[in-house]
């Protein structure tokens, strides 16, 4: 009997035609305003009419389900469900179900764990057939640092630039609404520990952590300061930004909108050199993230 690996994300639009059902999904049902609507599309024209998001969540399964058939042949099937599009994690269930998987390991395809917008995975993956075995909270995974200093590395050594002063790394991650630090949420902890890791190993003199994509629908507070914020109280002794938007593990709209096109703009506006550093995305390194975590839990 196979064992299943139940990988787990947001997902995002296929196409245009699925901007208003997409965030309907995710406001549960509320109706979007035409202004919000369009100001939506024009984000996702911007960068090429959709986000690349679910074909690389896609190609991540794929290549994890060819690398555990090397090291463990037949011994399981990875399915890949999405939060608010389809294929839906409820519906992905079923089909395990089906399929007679009864235990499987759920995988957020998020490092970070925050009961705001993780626990509703646990909810949506119940299921009275199969006892699923959650793994999530994993930013000190070795291949995961790893991989996000190699890709530091490879923007110094690809751009020619070196760590001094003059070099403001920015790592940012999504926010959230500011009534999680009420709650005692360990998001904030694990955001420091892994941005503290990566300064320590890597030999970073200059840094700062900022938060990035709060909705423009949000009617509550939510954690700063924000990206844009930090940009704009920059002085003149930093020449060059080096964006390293950790809190993500794949391109998507919140990097190549949030990232490539608003924070480069008002980084280049003051004068300032702008660069980003490469995500993990599907690569090796991070399949190899994804099987450690397998492998640590047997």
């Amino acid at each position: 009997m196979k064992k299943g690996i139940l990988l787990l994300s947001y997902g995002t639009i296929y196409t245009l035609d699925d901007v208003e059902r997409y965030y309907r999904h995710i406001l549960k049902g509320k109706e979007l305003t035409k202004e919000l609507l369009e100001e939506l599309k024009e984000k996702y024209i911007k960068i090429g009419g959709k986000s690349p998001l679910n074909d690389i969540s896609l190609s991540l399964a794929k290549k994890l389900q060819t690398e555990l058939d090397k090291k463990y042949p037949n011994l399981y099937k990875v399915y890949l469900a999405f939060k608010h599009i389809n294929p839906y994690i409820e519906e992905v269930v079923k089909q395990m179900e089906q399929d007679n998987i009864t235990e499987s390991y759920a995988i957020i395809l998020s490092p970070y764990y925050s009961n705001y917008n993780i626990k509703d995975y646990f909810e949506r993956t119940k299921s009275e057939k199969i006892k699923f075995n959650y793994i999530y909270g994993y930013h000190l995974n070795e291949y995961l640092i790893n991989g996000f200093k190699e890709n530091i590395f490879k923007v110094l050594k690809s751009n020619n630039l070196k760590i001094d002063d003059k070099v403001l790394f920015l790592f940012s991650f999504h926010s959230l609404p500011y009534r999680i630090l009420e709650q005692n949420d360990i998001y904030i902890i694990q955001i420091k520990e892994i941005v503290e890791k990566l300064v320590k190993e890597i030999g970073i003199i200059k840094y700062a952590i900022g938060y990035q994509s709060i909705p423009s629908y949000a009617k509550e507070k939510w954690l700063g300061p924000d990206i844009l914020e930090i940009v704009e109280e920059l002085d003149s002794s930093i020449e060059t930004v080096i964006s390293c938007p950790i809190g993500f593990i794949n391109d998507h709209l919140e990097v190549l909108y949030d990232i490539d096109i608003v924070l480069k703009e008002n980084v280049l506006k003051k004068g300032i050199n702008f660069y980003r550093i490469e995500l993990l995305n599907d690569n090796d390194i991070f399949i190899k993230c994804l099987i450690s975590l397998i492998e640590k839990r047997g």
